[in-house]
């Protein structure tokens, strides 16, 4: 006895589990783990990148899919060479507020996305769609250059006009701010926006009349905020400097900047002062004192540089160790916490240079922006080292996959490969190799078989087997 074909379908849709007649249109999407530009990617632009990859900025614009489609391969590549987002200081080394490098983990994910052709999104389809329905959202990174970080300003200040010509050497022009004061003020930060995004890489703000240093504008950190209760005091009829670092002109550039200022209304309970140290020499603190950020100055040739404080115990704490620091971007360092340091604390500060003809006449100083006692409420209870927390065991997982690329130099290699399980999905991703494999056997193209060894030190590839050879 045959089955009716209408008995069979509802039996289809009773199994299942759907229920049958007319349903309203839904989207779905297939379910993966692929780095996507609407997901992953376009967070790393909103973090680092349109700061300066904008319409009107400082490089060619990133926020969009197809633009940064179109340039996926560069960034790549310089995310990988660490030339993007510009930010010279190592790594685990200080804790820095304005910090705009990339993490391991986003550099992974470019590299990623790129090596899988860009994907904009998840695949989402859309079936039985009404005409009426809106379209997808459109996904794209977004910065608001308009939007005052720190709120309305409580004085907005305009800057005089600074031509700059196509064809010029990069240059620093002197700015003399006149904020009109009939009193004296405490400032407790400022915000600075450029009248032309696209020549401005870099400002530094000071009094004229006493010469402190108020702090410094990059694309990436637009602000200068002190901690709750600190000000920076202006004497009545004083004046503020900026020092505007211009490059890479193409065309006739007016540039006119704003300044806003933030009072406090209350005095400062600490003096904030500038303690200036040259290279290779030593400071040795006669009071516990407190930094909250510093600023080098750089010349041709700089290929590195440390700051570091030695302890009356002998124990030695690197503050910043900096190197390949590109000259068209002076970048201040600004603690996320002031640095305690006690009386007696030797500061020091160490630069190379390429070659000894290549160091400066005159020692390139270090300014730093400090305030003496103890640690304010607002500041750590520091610095004394903290005892290291027991090591994570190590993990080990299963990987098969093809190798994209090999860098056997800098023992990293790039694979595709499937799920593992445990770990995470299937993804294109770059490794490193672990110090006993040789990656000169291994190319492009080669089907491999490897463990994936997780601890504290990172990830890295143990074991590497090749099981098939590239055509």
């Amino acid at each position: 006895m045959k089955a009716h074909p209408a008995s069979v379908a509802l039996a289809a849709c009773a199994l299942l589990g759907w229920v049958c007649g007319p349903q309203p249109a839904r989207a779905h999407a297939q379910a993966t783990t692929t780095v996507q530009f609407d997901r992953e990617i376009v967070r790393i632009l909103d973090d680092h990148c349109v700061m300066c990859h904008a319409d009107r900025g400082l490089a060619f614009p990133l926020v969009t899919y197809e633009q940064t489609y179109a340039a996926r391969w560069q960034i790549r590549m310089d995310a990988l060479d660490h030339h993007m987002a510009p930010w010279a200081a190592a790594r685990g080394i200080g804790d820095f507020a304005n910090d705009n490098s990339l993490t391991q983990p986003e550099i992974d994910f470019l590299a990623s996305w790129a090596e899988s052709f860009g994907p904009r999104n998840n695949g989402e389809v859309y079936t039985q769609v009404p005409a009426t329905s809106s379209a997808p959202r459109l996904v794209q990174a977004h910065v608001d250059f308009d939007r005052w970080v720190l709120g309305k300003p409580d004085l907005l200040l305009t800057l005089a006009d600074n031509k700059v010509s196509p064809g010029d050497a990069p240059l620093i022009r002197r700015t003399v701010i006149d904020p009109k004061l009939t009193r004296e003020r405490w400032l407790r930060g400022l915000e600075y926006k450029p009248g032309d995004r696209r020549v401005v890489h870099a400002v530094s703000f000071t009094v004229q009349e006493t010469g402190q240093w108020l702090g410094s504008w990059t694309p990436w950190h637009g602000f200068v905020s002190l901690p709750a209760t600190l000000a920076y005091r202006l004497p009545a009829g004083s004046h503020i400097v900026a020092e505007i670092h211009y490059y890479g002109a193409q065309q006739p550039v007016v540039d006119q900047g704003l300044l806003g200022l933030y009072f406090s209304e209350a005095p400062s309970p600490r003096a904030l002062f500038d303690v200036v140290l040259a290279p290779t020499s030593t400071k040795i603190l006669d009071a516990d004192l407190n930094l909250m950020a510093f600023q080098p100055q750089l010349a041709p040739g700089l290929q590195s540089i440390e700051v570091a404080a030695r302890s009356p115990d002998g124990t030695r704490q690197v503050l910043l160790f900096a190197r390949d620091i590109p000259l068209q971007w002076p970048t201040p360092y600004v603690f996320s916490k002031p640095i305690a340091l006690t009386k007696g604390t030797q500061l020091s500060v160490i630069e190379h240079y390429g070659s000894a003809a290549s160091s400066p006449p005159q020692p390139m100083a270090v300014t730093f922006s400090a305030y003496a006692g103890a640690a304010l409420a607002t500041g750590p209870v520091q610095a004394q080292p903290q005892p290291h927390p027991a090591p994570t065991p190590t993990r080990r997982y299963r990987l098969a996959g093809t190798v994209k690329s090999v860098d056997a130099a800098a023992e990293r290699l790039v694979i595709q490969h499937g799920d593992i399980p445990g770990l995470m999905g299937a993804m294109t991703m770059s490794y490193d190799a672990g110090k006993h494999e040789d990656l000169r056997k291994v190319a492009a193209g080669d089907a491999i078989e490897s463990d994936v060894v997780v601890n504290d030190a990172g990830t890295h590839l143990e074991n590497i087997k090749i099981t098939g050879h590239g055509k």
